[in-house]
């Protein structure tokens, strides 16, 4: 099975980019399923039920979430029959902590985890509700998005649970990262970088990032837009080996 996981959707503009591109990069890479973290894509921050159905739409079977996961508060009126995953670590009863996906005869499950360093919002343990989920989770693959800044913790996740869940994908810092490995047959990518605007500042506004670093006044920022885009993920060969490949391309709009 080979599942493509897009990194982080900054921005809208981005559904009509995958719009015309991914039925081509799925025949391209004999791609099975599709999953993707779409955090940011309503304005940068959230998901509204409209751009949720665009990239259902796109064939995009399964949605990880993060920090921004109740930015767009109209989410809690969708979230619970959506095929979306919030963070399980989050202490909220909307939506599900884990999200399963059949395809043929196989069963995955898709987790969200938010990492605790250099985070303002109150979280259970990412490593002790892994444990917790675990005792239940009856799938062929499990697969955990763990969305977090820091790469230490990122890593430590993935040899605490190697060997006991099939993949484990950093997404949060928009950043691709050149860390790809397996081992005890489960997958790691510190982060899958994100879909965005080729010259931007992790899909924000350049100069409005720049003015924040330079003044240090906050400022609501605009997501960028560009003639080009760049569409980061990873391709998950799941099977009795599993494999881990990045993914990474740059298209005109």
């Amino acid at each position: 099975m080979r599942i493509l996981y897009l990194g982080d959707i900054v921005g809208e503009k981005n559904i009509d980019v995958l719009k015309n591109n991914l039925e081509r990069i799925k025949r391209e890479n004999k791609i099975n399923l599709v999953f993707a973290n779409a955090e940011n894509v309503s304005a940068g921050s959230g998901l509204t039920q409209k751009h949720y159905k665009e990239l259902k739409a796109l064939g995009i079977s399964a949605i990880s979430m993060g920090n921004h996961t109740f930015s767009k508060s109209e989410i809690k009126s969708y979230i619970d029959d959506a095929s979306i995953v919030r963070p399980a670590n989050l202490n909220t009863t909307y939506g599900k902590d884990v999200l399963y996906i059949n395809y043929n005869d196989q069963k995955i499950a898709l987790v969200n985890m938010l990492g605790r360093v250099y985070t303002n919002t109150p979280l259970d343990c990412p490593f002790k509700t892994m444990d917790r989920l675990l005792e239940n989770i009856k799938a062929d693959y499990i697969i955990v998005d763990f969305h977090a800044d820091a790469t230490s913790e990122k890593k430590a996740f993935f040899y605490d649970f190697a060997g006991r869940v099939s993949a484990i994908v950093g997404s949060h810092t928009h950043t691709q990262t050149a860390d790809e490995e397996v081992y005890k047959n489960t997958c790691f990518i510190s982060d899958m970088g994100m879909c965005g605007a080729y010259e931007s500042i992790l899909g924000d506004d350049i100069q409005m990032v720049i003015d924040r670093f330079r003044t240090g006044m906050y400022e609501k920022l605009k997501v960028q837009e560009d003639d080009y885009y760049k569409i980061n993920g990873v391709i998950l060969d799941l099977g009795k080996d599993n494999k881990i490949i990045r993914f990474a391309e740059r298209v005109k709009v």
